[in-house]
């Protein structure tokens, strides 16, 4: 204990005495005084107690006991579609519900082949006017960002830098310092620290 000895021991003082190794102003407060005598006590009885109880321990096949009496199942197992397949040959009623999904299954493929067939111009037509106004659609948005770009106020100035070709340059050569620059101390960011060697007087 670091403190005064008016302060109570600690429960890493406690744990201290318990070794063996509590010395100093901190034993002599253990002396002194009933209530950290009491609780160190108290500690130490739990201690014993813990350590007169007997150690249990599995026997060497626990673990493959245990693990023969898991199983677990496997959804795409051959079993599986075998005891699917089990299930719906089981009576009439479910063969007869299979049979009518399938029916109605093939039935919409077979009916929705002829309908395509039969109504080819139809569908190039409609596909047609889908890419027309897909297209006008696309327009659309380019004029209206590129308006919405020529109405900002830094686009006359903007501007104004492209038809210089000097001011242009000499901003193309900025960006590129910058950039590199960036990269740079990006790199050294992610660079590993070097191995410090350990020297033989430390």
């Amino acid at each position: 204990m670091t403190g005064p000895s008016t302060l109570h021991l600690s429960p890493d003082d406690i744990d201290a005495w318990l070794a063996g190794s509590l010395a100093g102003p901190a034993l002599e407060h253990l002396e002194q005084c009933p209530t950290c005598l009491r609780w160190a006590e108290a500690e130490q009885e739990i201690a014993e107690q813990l350590t007169a109880l007997p150690l249990f321990s599995p026997r060497t096949d626990f673990a493959d006991r245990v693990m023969a009496a898991v199983s677990i199942p496997d959804p795409f197992a051959i079993r599986s579609l075998q005891a699917a397949r089990r299930r719906l040959f089981a009576n009439r009623k479910s063969v007869a519900v299979a049979a009518s999904i399938a029916l109605a299954l093939l039935g919409s493929m077979g009916a929705s082949i002829v309908w395509t067939l039969a109504h080819r111009e139809m569908l190039v037509a409609g596909g047609d006017w889908l890419l027309g106004q897909a297209s006008r659609w696309a327009w659309l948005g380019v004029r209206g960002a590129a308006l919405n770009v020529i109405e900002q106020p830094w686009y006359a100035t903007f501007r104004a830098l492209l038809e210089a070709p000097g001011r242009l340059a000499l901003l193309s050569a900025v960006a590129s310092l910058v950039y590199v620059s960036g990269l740079l101390a990006l790199r050294r960011l992610l660079a590993l620290p070097a191995p410090r060697v350990a020297h033989a007087n430390w």
